[in-house]
């Protein structure tokens, strides 16, 4: 068993990029009153889901270090992040299962195919890269987490091994380079991926698993960089951010993936990440709070969009700027209570079967 140093800014890091994800699906309503403010406000905001598959990298990785290596440990990881993030989504997927129609879904078989695709993490659809589901649906969101899953197969299976970050680079590479070329696919860094007829095998081939293998990178790297005079690390997160800014909002480069807004990205957490001691320090709680609840935000948002924000019409909830506030705050609120009283809940009894397994509100990856 390893310590593992927590990090408050890239906490920091993923509430902000919940809030982008939030503010990325709730622009239409500002779109509704002032035609394409919303798109020039928030377009940019679908970049959280890179940063989040970044930030998966890294924490799964500082998760990992805590492990020997063998069955047990393999066992250990995979369960523990099953038991992090299975309760919260089913019970969450009952929730808008229930809204948007309950029983009736069973009368449109595209509706039923998505909701077995929501329950089993099952890619459908052989196009529609990276998200492989209609990802404008009423479970659309969850695309996610189809990589997550697989991003947690793949890691605990090289626990296995004595050498798990050597096995778990090995796997990437063979299964978005050697395969794909083997095939006689045209190698790429595009998010729209390879052209197989298979859904699985064109989400397991898609460079979009580059954002998650350089947080792998970060962790294993960084602390090296953190030896560097201080004045140079700063210099370096200064420039980053400053190109960062450039790329998203001078070159537009706001979509999925290393050859859109993901080499930025992974410019900036790294930097992010080499100045965490000082950085800390200005670092407000309360978006450290947003970072915790996270994951029930990024779920429980689009109850907005798909069920919840038409029954709540007879309050006089309007479009525009107001009603853009409103279904923020409310899923603030909703979000709060889910991370208290659903994840905190089966995380506290998960801590109490096993005190070997303590994690925190960073280092339990959502």
């Amino acid at each position: 068993m390893h310590n593992v140093k927590t990090y408050d800014s890239i906490q920091a890091f993923r509430g902000l990029a919940a809030l982008a994800v939030m503010f990325f699906h709730f622009r239409w309503l500002i779109n509704n009153e002032f035609p394409n403010t919303g798109d020039y406000l928030f377009g940019w905001g679908a970049i959280g889901v890179d940063l989040f598959f970044i930030i998966s990298g890294f924490v799964i990785t500082l998760s990992a270090q805590k492990l020997d290596t063998g069955v047990s440990a393999s066992l250990t990881f995979i369960k523990s992040r099953l038991k992090r993030i299975m309760p919260t989504y089913f019970i969450i997927l009952l929730v808008v299962f229930i809204l948007s129609g309950g029983m009736s879904i069973f009368h449109y078989s595209e509706k039923l195919a998505n909701l077995v695709s929501a329950l089993t993490f099952r890619p459908i659809y052989t196009s529609n890269a990276p998200f492989y589901i209609n990802d404008s649906g009423v479970y659309g969101v969850r695309w996610t987490l189809n990589y997550e899953i697989y991003f947690y197969l793949v890691s605990s299976l090289c626990l296995l091994t004595k050498r798990p970050l050597l096995c778990l680079l090995s796997f990437f590479i063979t299964a978005l380079v050697i395969i794909p070329v083997i095939c006689g696919q045209q190698f790429t860094l595009s998010s729209e991926g390879y052209q197989f007829n298979n859904p699985y095998l064109n989400l397991l081939t898609n460079p979009i698993s580059w954002m998650f293998i350089s947080g792998v990178l970060i962790a294993k790297l960084v602390p090296l960089a953190q030896r560097l005079p201080a004045t140079l690390r700063v210099t370096y997160l200064a420039c980053v951010t400053l190109y960062t800014v450039y790329s998203l909002f001078f070159l537009k480069q706001i979509g999925h993936g290393l050859l859109s807004s993901g080499f930025a990205l992974i410019l900036l957490m790294s930097g992010v990440v080499m100045n965490d001691t000082w950085l800390r320090r200005f670092t407000p709680r309360w978006l450290i709070f947003i970072g915790n609840i996270s994951y029930s935000l990024y779920l429980i948002h689009t109850l907005m969009n798909t069920g919840l924000g038409k029954r709540l019409a007879w309050t006089g909830l309007s479009d525009g700027v107001s009603g853009f506030i409103i279904y923020s705050v409310i899923s603030l609120i909703l979000a709060t209570l889910s991370y208290r009283y659903i994840e905190t809940l089966f995380f506290s009894r998960s801590k109490k079967v096993n005190q070997n397994r303590k994690t925190d509100g960073l280092i339990a990856d959502k």
